[in-house]
């Protein structure tokens, strides 16, 4: 069963790709070359070839209202990147997902277009299209986003460090129009972690309302968790099949405030044992939770039945259990494939998910004699966009 969908298509998507691909070619032109590079500019394409099913009884989909579907396609994000230094590049291009089965059209077309610097080791600002894969947990973020809303624009602060592991991000989704209110999200997750022992923190709030268009009213979707653990990691020699094991324990409250309706909070705890043998990933997790107010399907009065909540809608549910298993292999060094298996057991039911992706992200570097031989030109001072008030 298909679950509805909002996609758009571009009337010439062709061309639009041909005119973000020329705008950054120039742009290689004129900017100066990194030192010790021989083509700062290339061409990447990352594509993924996936299948996601999620069967689910009919008790299940009508207690919670939930429906199973089937996700079959390919996310192909082609972009040039330009390396202007060893810590800041620009990515422009253009992400298209095709469903198979349907036409030969895309059924989405959007625009990538970052900058990313890395003013740190293992630190990285991003504004633009910003990295989807957020850490949040699946009852906040649920996983299925990566195809069904693979892109997100914004503003994006990540760490990954040694004992610590931060994405806060902003998304802009929809603007302000005589028509609509705005729509955008905030999230947050930090981590600390040292000697096996992991906290973390978590947020999400999705915000529907303007503020000349204010509609029927304001929507807002809060999400809070805090959680830790413990993984346990032998020393290579000490044993050739167990990578690891350990254990997760998560507080979740979310909060659904509809304009005309009352508002509902709603919280739960998970609980997730997990071992890796020989690469596979294998887990069990049980979920403890209140109602059916957790992530909310009620929507507010212009989206009846709609939830603004992004999480995992199994988590309105009372009491579930998940087992599942992930192994990926790699099958070039550019190339990855990965089974995710999973049961759920809810009502008495047996729910299976299964997920099968191959990933690949050849880079072909461009125009390197060009770039190696040419003398970088000198570059015009650019000034702020807003300068400091009283010139001071």
């Amino acid at each position: 069963m298909n679950a509805p969908r909002l996609t758009h298509r571009h009337p010439k998507p062709r061309h639009r790709l041909f005119e973000v691909g020329f705008l950054i070619l120039l742009m290689g032109l004129f900017i100066p070359n990194p030192s010790g590079a021989e083509s700062p500019l290339s061409l990447v394409i990352e594509n993924q070839t996936y299948v996601y099913n999620r069967e689910l009884s009919e008790e299940v989909d009508n207690s919670l209202q939930v429906e199973g579907f089937t996700l079959i396609g390919n996310l192909t994000k082609s972009f040039f990147q330009y390396k202007i230094n060893n810590r800041l590049k620009i990515e422009a291009g253009v992400l298209w997902n095709f469903e198979f089965g349907e036409d030969d059209q895309p059924d989405e077309v959007d625009p990538v277009i970052s900058l990313h610097y890395d003013f740190a080791e293992g630190w990285r600002f991003t504004a633009g299209t910003i990295d989807r894969n957020h850490p949040l947990h699946d009852a906040f973020f649920n996983d299925v986003l990566r195809y069904r809303e693979p892109i997100e624009q914004g503003f994006q602060f990540k760490t990954d460090i040694e004992h610590l592991r931060q994405d806060i991000w902003i998304s802009w989704e929809e603007r302000e129009t005589a028509t609509q209110r705005e729509k955008f999200s905030i999230g947050g997750y930090s981590q600390v972690k040292a000697g096996g022992f992991m906290l973390d923190g978590q947020v999400y709030w999705v915000h529907l309302g303007g503020q000349a268009n204010t509609g029927p009213g304001v929507f807002n979707n809060l999400s809070i968790g805090a959680g830790g653990g413990y993984t346990y990691r032998p020393e290579p020699s000490d044993s050739g099949w167990l990578d690891e094991v350990g254990f997760t324990v998560h507080y979740l409250q979310n909060s659904d405030d509809p304009p005309a309706l009352p508002q509902v909070d709603d919280e739960g705890m998970a609980y997730r044992a997990f071992v890796t043998v020989w690469d596979t990933y294998i887990y069990f997790q049980h979920w403890r939770g209140g109602s059916l107010d957790f992530n909310s399907p009620r929507g507010d009065v212009t989206m009846p039945g709609e939830a603004l909540s992004k999480g995992d809608p199994m988590y309105r549910a009372r009491i579930y259990d998940e087992v599942g298993v992930v192994k990926s292999w790699k099958l070039a060094d550019e190339v990855i494939a990965t089974v995710d298996l999973r049961g759920q057991f809810l009502l008495g039911r047996f729910q299976p998910i299964m997920v099968f992706n191959v990933t690949w992200r050849p880079e072909f570097p461009l125009f390197e004699n060009y770039f190696k031989n040419r003398t970088p030109p000198q570059l015009e001072t650019i000034e702020p966009p807003i300068g400091r008030p009283y010139g001071f």
